[in-house]
């Protein structure tokens, strides 16, 4: 998400910005994490619409999914926004590029065709909701809403942002995380990490496929032990439990991401474009229950992976399309990316017959064997 916003003068300092190669597993992460949003947001979408039961499979996903997918996304941005403060007014127009102006549009668009859609929405917003949004968001827009509160610490000398983690963490012991800046206290923690490790520091952490299983092995048991524990605690043990078991699942999708790499190339490609995703999804998923419901697909399973997989792919088509014409950052999705997304993971490859071996030919040569290794 990184190209030219509104003006050209922008255009040409992202231009002059010469930034290292994207690390395509980090954005498998953000695929997987992406992935969770929204089968998250559609499993509970579907049970608000009375369309599935909360039996406790349903129920045993949820608690999983919640105990650490939004943490995990702020880690993963916490892991480029420290490194991008080189210059204080180019950082606060880049955030008003790629949290601001989206949180505001898609804010107006989604409470529009809410109150358009009636009884087929499960929410009810209204144009008083509308009002409140510079302190009260709306829907799934809270986590545009606390990243840019976190993201603006950032503009404090370091020392100071270290200091504000235990204040955040207070705040968040104290009240919970329903008030935003308790929210914002909860997830503080996981952003500042991010910020320390720094995408250098991780990618040097998972530098090996070993260390990705210890990751993977370690992480995923100690999250199944904790979040087996969570119902058993109560109090202060609960609320401190919730940063174990989330640190836990952060692990073991991490090493999960490594593991996998660019391999399914679905995955790298829903990580870049996970702004697109997560403003679009829940549009997106309203309609495709809408249109399920319409044609009589009820069976819960079904509609639940037809639901994620057009919350997922319909938003990474409109985001592939808003990069062909240039309209990625008016259309709030922002910056397109720099290299290319990867191909899509169902693509063929191009057929090309074989040469006939000739004095030209090396037979030898991965040329003279085909296209599967082209």
């Amino acid at each position: 998400m990184q190209h030219a916003p509104f003006g050209a003068g922008m255009r040409n300092e992202l231009r002059a910005s010469q930034a290292p190669p994207r690390t395509l597993w980090i954005d498998t992460a953000r695929g997987l994490g992406i992935i969770l949003v929204v089968y998250g947001h559609v499993l509970r979408g579907q049970f608000h619409a009375g369309l599935l039961a909360w039996a406790p499979a349903v129920e045993l996903q949820d608690r999983a999914i919640y105990a650490f997918h939004m943490p995990f996304f702020f880690l993963l941005s916490g892991l480029f926004a420290g490194a991008q403060i080189r210059s204080r007014g180019a950082f606060v127009r880049r955030r008003l590029v790629t949290i601001v102006y989206p949180y505001i549009l898609w804010s107006v668009v989604q409470t529009v065709l809410t109150m358009g859609a009636g009884h087929l929405a499960n929410g009810h917003h209204s144009l008083s909701d509308l009002e409140r949004i510079g302190t009260d968001p709306i829907g799934q827009f809270w986590f545009l809403y606390v990243l840019a509160m976190l993201q603006l610490l950032l503009l404090l000398p370091r020392s100071i942002f270290l200091l504000m983690v235990p204040v955040g963490v207070t705040v968040f012991l104290i009240f919970g995380g329903g008030p935003l800046l308790a929210r914002a206290g909860w997830f503080l923690p996981f952003f500042a990490t991010g910020v320390l490790l720094g995408r250098s520091g991780l990618e040097a952490a998972l530098r090996t496929p070993g260390a990705a299983i210890a990751w993977l092995v370690g992480g995923g048991i100690a999250f199944a032990a904790l979040l087996a524990a969570m119902p058993l605690l109560s109090g202060l043990p609960a609320a401190l439990a919730q940063y174990a078991v989330a640190g836990a699942g952060i692990v073991a999708a991490l090493g999960l991401a490594r593991l996998f790499g660019d391999r399914i190339a679905l995955l790298p490609a829903l990580g870049m474009a996970s702004l697109a995703i997560f403003v679009l999804h829940v549009i997106c998923a309203a309609a495709m229950r809408a249109g399920l419901e319409h044609i009589g697909v009820g069976q819960p399973v079904i509609a639940v992976l037809l639901i994620t997989a057009g919350g997922l792919l319909i938003p990474l088509a409109i985001y592939k399309a808003s990069i062909a014409t240039r309209l990625t950052p008016w259309l709030g999705l922002g910056y397109p990316p720099r290299t290319p997304l990867p191909a899509p993971v169902l693509a063929l490859p191009e057929y090309r017959p074989l040469e006939p071996a000739g004095r030209n030919a090396d037979v030898g040569s991965d040329q003279a064997r085909g296209p599967a290794f082209q």
